[in-house]
């Protein structure tokens, strides 16, 4: 299985819908971004995992939680979301499909040195989007199907609907 691992303040600050939200409210950035990548993880059947830094708040604890099928962790307040990401990163088996998003040089670098692929924060953006835009599309192709199915006419048999035909006309049905 592929495995994505994000950077979550990285495309945060990348992302324009999501820095502009986090100018209001940084939780609800990281809410939407966990959203986001739920769909996406969804999408790609990749399994997702976003760091978040914590360490600059004094109260903060390591954790770790599953929210809508994205592994979300914060690193607490003894290391960094980058730390983090380098444990993953030596954690994967060479035959692992890791891809890293971030648009950190040296997270960059490491990954690489590790022959593991990156991916910048607006090149995520521009695969999450494309692969939200498909699915939109096909929820909409799904959705104007459904609406055809619906009818009543469309689920009988033709002689029975022209039976009925025949009937509304007032002629006399085939014998």
């Amino acid at each position: 299985m592929e495995r994505l691992i994000v950077d979550g303040y990285n495309i945060i600050f990348a992302w324009p819908e999501l820095s502009a939200l986090k100018d209001v409210k940084l939780e609800d950035a990281r809410d939407l971004l966990v959203a986001i990548l739920a769909d996406y993880a969804a999408m790609t059947r990749q399994q997702v995992t976003v760091v978040f830094d914590s360490h600059r708040r004094p109260d903060a604890e390591a954790s770790q939680q599953t929210v809508s099928g994205v592994q979300v962790v914060y690193s607490g307040r003894k290391t960094s979301a980058d730390h983090v990401i380098e444990k993953l990163l030596f954690e994967a088996r060479p035959n692992d499909e890791v891809t890293v998003a971030t648009s950190d040089a040296l997270q960059r670098d490491l990954a690489l040195g590790r022959q593991i692929k990156t991916v910048s924060a607006l090149t995520l953006k521009s695969q999450v989007d494309a692969m939200l835009a498909r699915r939109d599309r096909q929820m909409g192709d799904s959705q104007a199907r459904s609406d055809i199915a619906r009818r009543l006419e469309d689920r009988l048999d033709a002689k029975t609907r022209e039976h009925l035909d025949r009937m509304r006309r007032g002629e006399s049905p085939p014998k």
